[in-house]
This record gives structure tokens, sequence and C-alpha cells, in this order.
């Protein structure tokens, strides 16, 4: 769970988003500023096939003919793939000037997920944890609020958590925890790309399509921080460092988003940063309900 989601404060501003693309169309009122997709949209037509993209890349072990966007999809279904892995995500949204700090880890041990995102302000304060007993197995949800959250990475937890399915965990969440990652990254969304070595690896930029990319991404912001609509975006950057074996190791994403809430209905605009470091190969414990996660970059 990318909780940039969480990261809307309560503080009211008013921006305008550019207009969409691919059909799609943001309502803009004095009230709620709102993107709806068109009848029979589907973005799974989207995708692509980052199985096969895989697949040949391990066969010939060369990038010749790929392009960005199959340099990223390889890498984040390589890392998918490891055995065990974990990454920390440190953060922070802006609105108005005021900060709101964001932490996000992912763990993988075996058949084994787990996540944790963490979003706090002296305004806005959440938690929440979810662990997922094999890929196609059943989750449990944890969710903090308030005063259960303590500080920029500490909160607790209840003891009982909530078991939700996979398919019901995913219908709210906009993606299970064996998916890890839920942008939709394509030769279609992307717009334009760069691509650098810089000390060995390769720096890899896009620019995404802020519409359909972030599809399902919004479907998570909208249902955890009680949106009252689909929040447009106006922009989706992503700075990628890959080894040159396509090993996962670091992503940088910035983003800017209006976000409506029921209770305060005039958008607020929201300007996102959060760096991601990712450790394949490497293990580490999921930790109890009650155990704290270390966020030190190593």
């Amino acid at each position: 769970m990318n909780k940039t989601l969480l990261s809307y404060l309560l503080i009211i501003g008013i921006a305008g988003v550019a207009g969409a693309s691919t059909g799609v169309i943001l309502k803009r009122t004095m009230g709620p500023v709102e993107e709806m997709y068109p009848p029979g949209f589907s973005p799974d037509l989207y995708r692509d096939d980052t199985e096969k993209l895989y697949n040949e890349y391990m066969e010939s072990h060369s990038i010749q003919g790929l392009t960005n966007s199959d340099i990223v999809n390889i890498a984040l279904e390589k890392y998918k793939r490891c055995d065990n892995c974990y990454s920390l995500g440190i953060g922070v949204a802006n609105t108005m000037g005021i900060g709101q700090t964001i932490r996000n880890a992912q763990i993988k041990v075996g058949n084994e997920y787990f996540e944790e995102s963490i979003s706090y302000s002296s305004m806005v304060k959440l938690a929440d944890r979810a662990n997922q007993h094999g890929k196609d197995g059943y989750v449990d949800y944890y969710h903090s609020q308030d005063s259960q959250v303590s500080g920029p990475e500490t909160a607790s937890y209840p003891a009982v958590p909530t078991a939700r399915t996979k398919i019901d965990y995913k219908s709210t969440f906009g993606k299970s925890l064996d998916e890890m990652f839920i942008y939709i990254i394509s030769n279609q969304t992307v717009v334009s790309s760069t691509r650098n070595e810089v000390g060995g690896d390769y720096r890899i930029v896009l620019e995404l399509d802020y519409s359909i990319s972030t599809y399902y991404y919004k479907i998570q912001m909208k249902n955890i921080s009680g949106l009252s609509s689909l929040p447009p975006f106006s922009k989706v950057k992503q700075t990628y460092t890959i080894s040159k074996d396509l090993t996962l190791k670091h992503a940088y994403m910035e983003e800017t988003y209006v976000a409506t809430k029921a209770s305060i209905p005039v958008p607020a605009s929201v300007n996102a940063t959060i760096d991601y470091y990712y450790y394949a190969d490497e293990e580490i414990q999921i930790p109890q309900y009650n155990e704290m996660i270390n966020y030190n970059v190593q």
C-alpha cells in the first residue's frame, strides 16, 4: 500500500488540474474535483506482459531492443520473484506548506507477505499493517489511527486483526500484497523517458500518463483516506536506479494530485515525494503486530 494516499491533510487549497488523456474525464465543480472513466474502461488493457518480458530477458540477458518501460518492468518482476526481499519507503506530502511524513515497508519471506504504512503529522495520524499468507491466501489487516500513532515511525496495533480475502483486500487497496507494485507502467502509459548510466547503474526516468497509470492507486487512496471521489493527478514522475543485471535498487516518486474529503468538499492540492530503497535477495523477519520496524536506510 503506497501511502501517499494517507497524506491528505485537513488543510484546504484549491488548484486546477490539467486535462486527462485517453478519454478520461475530469469533473470540476465548486466542490469536489473528480476523475471519471468512460463506460467499459479497462485499465488492464494498458498493461504489458511482464512475465513474457522477464522470461525473454532471462534467456538473452540483453537489453537490446528493450524500451525503458520494458527494463523497469523486468526489474520489478525480478524483484517480485525473489524468495526473500524487502523495501523501505521514506517521504513527505505537502499541502499549503504543511508536511505529512510517509513511511512504508514491504517484506517478503518465502510465501509470506507483509506491508506497513504510517502517515504522520500534528493533524493527521494513520497507520496500517497487513500480512498475506501465501500468494493466494487470506490477509490479516491491522489499522491504527490518531492516539495509536505516536510518531512518524511508531504505532500500536490491535492484537486481533481483521481477516480479509485476497480479492476483498485488492478491491479496497488496489492491489494484493504479492503484487507489490500498484502503478500501471507500460509502453502505453509512459509519456516520455530517459536512460543514463550513473555509477555503473541504469538511471531511468519515466513520466507517466497520470490518468491511466494511477488507476488502482486512486482506488486505494479513495477507500483508505475517506476521499469523496477519485483524486485526479497532474504529475507522476518516477526515477529508477537499476543495476546492469536489472536488479531493482531505488525509486524516487514525484506526484501531484488533488484530493477532496466528504467532510470538507473543497479540493486540496498535494505534492508528494518518496524514496523507496529495495533490498533484493535479503531477508528480514516479518514483525509481530506490536513490533516496530527500523526505518534507518542502510
